[in-house]
């Protein structure tokens, strides 16, 4: 069975770019994935949104039994439907959060919801969220069934190497995106900061600026999917102080290599880490980092951390991508 991903990013540094990326190599036998995606036209105010010119014409022409498109709020997802409807052929969608944008790029995301997301809702044969608490928002666009799969993550790559208490920093692992509340890593003023991953509308100088005002030393760098075991060894904590979320992928990353991960209370967060930890508030940032980080700093976690990885074993990218392949039959 032949599937098209048509996504507006791939081989990039971002959620739905590596979960494409692992769920096409997790595909079990008798499926042969294509790609398409991620060369777009950038607009103004909307670096990550990318209009497809091209690629539509080259999904137009591809040989596929089933399409998958990924996210809410990108011209993929929707002219990925539209391919499917010229073409006669069934679409599979997974959102992966659900955008909740303040300031002028909201304008966009009305217009998205009432004129581009029901298209989308209509052709598509499979829903797929991977949050559950994404799906209470996209009840109130349509009456389908939706299906919850979360993300997966490779626990024979993400491996740990070394106790977390040996590492020097509090890291953010992911674009460097207002949206993600990256300017919040600035309230952690007792441990070094480490920013990994690429640049988004001019954040990284933004943050390298205040830094500079605030005496925080702050680190970047930007690393391939393949050298992220040995990055997240320099992590003491992942943080992710994210405005929004469906299911992180760097929760799954950082706990597969023994990382404390604190996060907002945003999407799925709170209840796999209720699943992986006896006390998952301990982990959720709801107030100052600092705080939470002193507080956090007065426990050995080590144990707790290992016994979290053990239980990592439903996460398996061979599990999640079983289970959409599962779909893809159902659907074709």
């Amino acid at each position: 069975m032949k599937i098209l991903y048509f996504v507006h990013s791939y081989n990039e540094k971002n959620g739905i770019a590596l979960h494409v990326a692992s769920l096409v190599r997790s595909l079990p036998a008798g499926f042969e994935a294509k790609v398409i995606g991620g060369k777009g036209v950038s607009l103004p105010l909307f670096s990550s949104l990318r209009f497809p010119a091209g690629e539509f014409f080259s999904a137009l022409s591809s040989d596929f039994d089933v399409m998958h498109v990924h996210g809410y709020g990108n011209f993929y997802s929707f002219f990925g439907a539209v391919v499917c409807i010229l073409r006669g052929k069934p679409l599979v969608w997974t959102v992966h959060g659900y955008p909740q944008i303040r300031g002028v790029r909201r304008l966009f995301y009305h217009v998205y919801r009432y004129f581009m997301a029901p298209v989308i809702f209509w052709k598509a044969a499979a829903i797929i969220s991977v949050s559950a608490d994404v799906v209470r928002l996209l009840k109130k666009e349509t009456k389908k069934g939706i299906l919850v799969i979360p993300n997966g993550v490779d626990l024979d790559f993400f491996k740990p190497m070394g106790n977390y208490m040996d590492a020097r920093y509090a890291c953010y692992v992911g674009r460097l995106d207002a949206d993600k509340g990256v300017e919040r890593m600035l309230e952690c003023k007792s441990l070094p900061l480490l920013f990994i991953g690429p640049n988004e509308d001019g954040m990284k100088e933004k943050l390298r600026k205040a830094a500079a005002l605030a005496n925080v030393d702050a680190q970047f760098e930007e690393a391939e999917f393949e050298k992220m075991p040995p990055i997240y060894a320099k992590c003491r904590y992942v943080v992710l102080p994210s405005k929004y979320e469906g299911f992180p992928l760097t929760l799954l990353e950082a706990v597969a290599c023994e990382r404390p991960f604190v996060c907002t209370d945003v999407g799925e967060v709170r209840n796999v880490m209720g699943e992986l930890f006896e006390n998952a508030q301990k982990y959720i940032l709801d107030g100052d980092l600092q705080a939470k980080i002193g507080e956090l700093e007065g426990k050995n976690l080590q144990v707790e951390l290992a016994h979290a990885r053990q239980k990592l074993e439903k996460y398996s990218w061979k599990e999640i991508a079983g289970k959409i392949a599962r779909i893809y039959k159902s659907v074709a």
